[in-house]
Formats: C-alpha cells, sequence, structure tokens
C-alpha cells in the first residue's frame, strides 16, 4: 500500500512533524484502507451537493483543497523531495467527504464493463450490493450512471484521475488528543461539529477502552444508526449514550451536574490540582470504570423494574445521569480516598444503598413528568433545572426523606 509522493516542506514542532507534499490522485486512491471511510473520530459521509461537483473539477485540471492526513510513525521522512507512504499507516483529518467522493467515482470506472440502456439498473444493483453507502450518500445514484454512460466520461475517470497531481499535508507523531483537536480545528470553517460529537472525541479513548473491556455496558455517538432509538428510551437496560454516561461519571467526580461541554471538556482529568488529579487517575482507567459500570447498569435495571418503560426513557437521559450520579458522588469523601480500593468500596456503598432505597420508594418517575410539564411554559434553563432538581430528589432519597417532585419543582424555580 506505498504510493510514491513528493515531500515539499517540512517542519519539526516539538514531537510532531508536518510535511507538505504532492501525489498522483490515482495512486491515493487506489492504495486507501478498505475501511478509511470509517475512522473512529470522524463524522459519517454526508449527502453536500457542493461536493457533488468535484469530479468536474478534477476533469477541468483545477486544483482542489490540500488535503489532511495523520501518519501513525513519528516521522513520514527525514529529506526533502521523492518518497514513499505507507497508506496503511493513513488516517485522513480533513478531506473524508472530498475523497470519498472521487474514490466512489473511481469504484464505478473500474467496476463499468459495457453496460447499456437496461443493463444500468442490474449494474446499479451490482454496484449497491458491493458498497450501499455509495448510493445512501447520495454521491452514486441511476441517474448519474445513465449519463456518465451516455456521455461516455465513465470511460474518461482513469485517465483524468491519472493525470491529476494531489497536495496533502501530513501530520506525523500527533498523540491522540492532539489528532482529535487538530481534526476540529480543520473542521470549524465548515459543517459544524455538534458540541455532543465534539465531546465524544475528546473522550474516545475511554470509549474504546470500555467496549473492548465491558461487556454489561453498550455505549452508542451520535453518528450510530440506533442513536436516536436510544436517546428516546427505545432500549434494552445496560443501552446508554457515550456523551451522556461521560458527563454522569464527571457530575460524579465533580459532585455537582454537569452538561455536555466543549469550553473545558476535560476539567478535572488534566488540572493543576494535585488532588483532583489523583482522584481523576483513580476513576478514569478501566479498572474502576468497570465496577463504576456494573454499578451504573444494575441501577439501570431497578429502575426499570420500578417504572417499566418510563425508567428506560427517562434514566437515559443526560440531565437525569448528570443529577442522579452528581448526588451519588455527593454522598463520598472523596479526599478520603488514599487508593482504588477505597474508591471501589465506597462507591459500591452508595450505589447499594440508592438501590435499595428504589426498590423501596422508586422515582415516581410519572409524577416528575407531570410537574415538568407543568413548568414548560415558564422561562427556566431547562435543562439546569432538571439536573438540579433530579440531584436534589436523589439527596433527599438517599437521605431517607420522603422528598416531592411538586414541592421540589417550586423550590428549585424559586432559587433560579
Amino acid at each position: 500500500m506505498n504510493i510514491s509522493i513528493e515531500i515539499l516542506a517540512h517542519k519539526n514542532i516539538e514531537s510532531r512533524n508536518w510535511y507538505l507534499c504532492k501525489g498522483n490522485l490515482m495512486d491515493y486512491l487506489s492504495n486507501l484502507k478498505s475501511d478509511f471511510y470509517e475512522f473512529a473520530i470522524q463524522r459519517r459521509i454526508v449527502k453536500n451537493q457542493y461536493l457533488d461537483s468535484l469530479y468536474s473539477t478534477i476533469k477541468s485540471g483545477d486544483p482542489i483543497p490540500v488535503l489532511t492526513l495523520t501518519y501513525s510513525d513519528k516521522e513520514l521522512s527525514d529529506h526533502l523531495g521523492i518518497t514513499e507512504m505507507d497508506m496503511s499507516r493513513i488516517e485522513i483529518l480533513d478531506g473524508l467527504q472530498r475523497t470519498f467522493r472521487l474514490w466512489a467515482y473511481k469504484v464505478l470506472a473500474e467496476e463499468y464493463s459495457g453496460e447499456k440502456d437496461k443493463e444500468v439498473i442490474t449494474f446499479a444493483k451490482k454496484l449497491k450490493e458491493m458498497n450501499s453507502l455509495l448510493f445512501e450518500s447520495g454521491v452514486i445514484n441511476t441517474s448519474l450512471i445513465k449519463k456518465m454512460i451516455s456521455d461516455d466520461e465513465i470511460t474518461r475517470i482513469k485517465q483524468a484521475f491519472i493525470s491529476f497531481d494531489i497536495y496533502f499535508i501530513v501530520w506525523a507523531g500527533l498523540t491522540e488528543k492532539e489528532l482529535v483537536r487538530k481534526m476540529l480545528v480543520l473542521n470549524a470553517g465548515q459543517k459544524a461539529v455538534s458540541t455532543t460529537h465534539q465531546f465524544e472525541l475528546l473522550f474516545l479513548h475511554f470509549f474504546n477502552d470500555i467496549k473492548k473491556h465491558n461487556r454489561e455496558i453498550e455505549l452508542f455517538r451520535e453518528k450510530d444508526d440506533k442513536a436516536v432509538d436510544i436517546k428516546n428510551g427505545r432500549r434494552a437496560t445496560g443501552q446508554f449514550m457515550f456523551s451522556p454516561f461521560i458527563v454522569g461519571l464527571q457530575s460524579f467526580v465533580e459532585q455537582r451536574p454537569l452538561r455536555v461541554s466543549t469550553e473545558d471538556p476535560v476539567i478535572g482529568i488534566e488540572t493543576e490540582s494535585e488532588n483532583d488529579q489523583f482522584l481523576y487517575n483513580l476513576v478514569f482507567n478501566i479498572d474502576y470504570l468497570t465496577v463504576f459500570i456494573n454499578l451504573l447498569v444494575d441501577l439501570d435495571k431497578t429502575v426499570f423494574s420500578t417504572e417499566g418503560p418510563l425508567g428506560l426513557e427517562w434514566f437515559v437521559k443526560e440531565t437525569t445521569l448528570s443529577g442522579i450520579l452528581a448526588a451519588i458522588g455527593s454522598k463520598i469523601n472523596f479526599k478520603d480516598i488514599s487508593n482504588q480500593k477505597d474508591l471501589i468500596s465506597a462507591t459500591e456503598k452508595v450505589f447499594l444503598n440508592l438501590k435499595e432505597i428504589i426498590e423501596e420508594k422508586g422515582f415516581k418517575i410519572g409524577t416528575f413528568r407531570t410537574e415538568f410539564s407543568n413548568i414548560s411554559s415558564m422561562t427556566v434553563n431547562f435543562g439546569t433545572f432538571i439536573r438540579k432538581a433530579i440531584m436534589e430528589y436523589t439527596t433527599s432519597l438517599m437521605d431517607s426523606g420522603d422528598p416531592d417532585w411538586h414541592e421540589l419543582f417550586i423550590k428549585t424555580q424559586k432559587e433560579k
């Protein structure tokens, strides 16, 4: 999977290396990894009418914007000039949508074997079976295929690509965090990357660790096909959205309800406070996360057993998780925690205490929903309001109280 490129410029920036390179378009497209468009930190391929004319740009010989790639080794080369680049070590930081469209045209040209008229439908069906994303993304469709064939343009695609040079910026030696931040910066001027998606990317290494080591929980990201169902409570116990899970975990440690934010999304994970850093190091590792996840899923099952489908819908929400887990965290004196064993013991104690209380009293989610509907027309910040109300309700339960959603909603509104 090596391709010949020319390094035109090079900069060494601390432990990172930046290269400006030139290469051949056909070589680049022909040596992409088979799953190049499934890079974890990238969004899925999207419909974009402005990019659909990209082939015309190539055909006319006009330059296209520089692609930005990341190389998994520390450096690409130690000298300028002609060298080889191993495409198996390449991921696309900026230019995925452009790359996919051009690659789709290459596939179209290579699979074409003279089909015409009625055969076009069969040909299109074959392409769709090979890769349904070609059609789902809107890049290829039957009308386009017919036009390319009738104009005989389909036979000229390969030569157009062979004759075209493209330019890359290649970053080598990026850490995982640098890689994610670089991608977010590069996409800043294009279609907005949602705050939730940015947040997910910044914690992606935790997602991968959890997915690899834990079968109790199933986490979904915004780009997953089932994301809408999960967020709306059409789920099984143990199924959560990734960003609310991380927000809940942070709320647990911070002992206050937080929300999805990229303003300072790794607060506490990299902090000047040695005590905070020590605690986050204990929490954000797979050994502790395994225990935490098992307790959370067990709590999820308890809510479902006492509240039914309403529990599945309610407990999966970010506002619910941040409020409940902040309350649970507030019952732990983290300053007394000196090692992971102490943290696990304290966590198990408070989770099991709440579980027993829920089994006895429940969360009365039906009443919660009634009270929430009564404030829907008032000028309140719903997210902040609900997080705070749920935390106070849960805290009262754990203090052997008998909280009332109506009274709590009135009290919380007065404090806004």
